[in-house]
């Protein structure tokens, strides 16, 4: 019996999941669809790196998100809609990225193609 109060006690006592400080995540269900929005409720702007884990919704949700959420507003992330007769399931991961944490990317030229032409003959020698 003390072991089964201690349990209880600990389960009380534990926080669940926090959200980052200064950005409340809600879920907007809607027809056919389930919505992510932030809210920032402190009075700056503030960078969140936001990414869902999900099963049973199409591709696309599994996609981190980097945004800015402006002061005193609220913000649609991620609309998640799920393949028919499937089972759901949706856990989402958000941080609040401090400005010395920025990541800076560079799009560059270097991407480039190879295209090589194939003698078809060259495929019938191998029969």
């Amino acid at each position: 019996m003390k072991y089964l109060i201690a349990l209880l006690i600990i389960a009380l006592i534990q926080k669940p999941q926090q959200e980052p400080e200064g950005i409340e995540i809600s879920v907007r269900p809607e027809h056919k669809k389930i919505v992510y929005v932030a809210t920032n409720v402190t009075d700056k702007p503030l960078d969140l790196f936001f990414k869902v884990e999900s099963e049973g919704f199409r591709k696309r949700a599994d996609r981190p998100i980097i945004t800015t959420i402006p002061a005193k507003t609220a913000k649609d992330l991620i609309t998640l809609i799920p393949k028919k007769n499937a089972d759901t399931t949706h856990t989402y991961i958000a941080v609040i990225t401090k400005p010395a944490d920025h990541i800076e990317l560079r799009k560059t030229d270097s991407l480039g193609r190879e295209i090589r032409k194939i003698n078809p003959d060259s495929l019938r020698q191998g029969q």
